[in-house]
């Protein structure tokens, strides 16, 4: 049965050949997007991508060969299915067909039930292929994120496992192994307990992660995220400083690891000894937060600044520490995507001495709860 959502489109310089096809389609339940040139059939893929192409070969002006490569080049048609349709039934034209980029071809005259056959095969290839396709990208959006979210809590267990290996007992205070000892524990647990939630997600269809957000305060959750980095800055001889409150309305844990992303990125990017400050307020929009994170750095070259929430794009090769060499690419992708899901966003801006700033907005209130001036207005 045809999939009435599948859009053809139907290219010969004939009107007579247009039509006859367009007929035979369309009575199939297709749609059908006719075109009486290359040209045409360029400018009208390029508004309304088909599903497939029915391409005549032999065409005055823009051939169908160099039709066909150029539909290739156009952005979500790489793989579109072409099959030309030809009155040459030679092997020479055969082979030109296929290496101009065609699937499949059909001499004339055809019949229709054979040039309906072939269209409904090829269709059928396509959405395969194109479920296969989703669901890889599927699969590798699982990875990336699960990988983002286990890398805090395993960085924070390698520092501070670190941290204890150097302990010196005769200078080093008791009070701090058992800090750094309870850093590697909650870690631990937070990693573990995110593979289980993970494991028992239940059907497939089911987001990855749920956010539940509620009311919080920004320092709150940014003087945990700073506790959680503070022996990795300590190994660099930096420092935190966390200014201001306001409140947000947001899902803790995953801020918190929003957060703990950019200090760490900070960390990597700063100069040795020091000071990363997490500066909270209200934003110049109303009913906003501002949380952001400024280094001393270098900043983000600019040639690389507006790829800079893209996945597996790097700032720089930064420096050879253990930070960097855990590095994906994936963090700020990943943080971004997150804020969003909250209701906010997330950006980058040059600092006024140099480094990098990243700010987070979030809303302060949920987006469901109304003002009783909205009540108001709605009344």
């Amino acid at each position: 049965m045809a999939n009435s959502l599948s859009l053809v489109l139907v290219v010969d310089d004939q009107n007579s050949n247009l039509q006859l096809i367009s007929e035979l389609l369309d009575r199939a339940g297709y749609q059908v997007m006719p075109a009486l040139s290359g040209e045409q059939a360029l400018a009208r893929a390029e508004v309304r991508p088909p599903d497939l192409v029915l391409l005549d070969m032999a065409m005055p002006g823009m051939s169908g060969a160099e039709t066909c490569n150029q539909l290739h080049k156009l952005p979500g048609l790489e793989s579109v299915p072409v099959l030309f349709v030809t009155g040459a039934a030679d092997r020479s034209s055969m082979v030109r067909a296929f290496e101009a980029g065609a699937v499949d071809y059909i001499t004339k005259p055809f019949l229709a039930e054979e040039l309906l056959a072939r269209v409904r095969t090829h269709l059928e290839l396509k959405r395969a292929r194109d479920r296969l396709t989703r669901m890889v990208r599927e699969r590798e959006d699982v990875i990336d994120v699960v990988a983002h979210d286990l890398k805090n809590p395993l960085t924070c267990v390698l520092f501070a496992a670190q941290a204890l290996r150097c302990w010196d007992p005769a200078g080093g205070s008791p009070e701090r192994v058992e800090e750094l000892a309870q850093e590697v524990l909650d870690c631990a647990d937070e990693a573990l307990m995110y593979i289980q939630r993970f494991l028992s997600r239940g059907a497939q269809e089911q987001r990855l992660r749920q956010f539940g957000a509620h009311s919080l305060s920004l320092r709150d959750v940014a003087v945990e995220a700073a506790r959680l980095q503070r022996t990795a800055a300590q190994s660099r001889g930096q420092h935190f400083v966390v200014d201001g409150d306001a409140p947000a309305w947001a899902d803790a844990l995953a801020l918190r690891n929003v957060i703990q992303n950019l200090l760490s990125n900070a960390i990597r990017y700063s100069q040795e000894g020091g000071q990363i400050t997490v500066r909270i307020g209200p934003s110049r929009r109303a009913g906003y937060s501002l949380c952001s994170v400024e280094d001393t750095g270098t900043g983000v070259p600019p040639e690389i600044e507006r790829q800079l929430f893209q996945r597996h794009v790097r700032k720089s090769n930064g420096p050879d520490n253990a930070q960097a060499r855990y590095s994906s690419g994936l963090g700020l992708a990943i943080a971004k995507h997150d804020v969003v899901q909250m209701g906010g966003n997330l950006w980058y801006q040059r600092g006024e001495n140099g480094g990098s700033v990243f700010v987070i907005e979030l809303p302060q209130t949920s987006p469901d709860t109304s003002s009783p001036a909205d009540e108001t207005a709605r009344g």
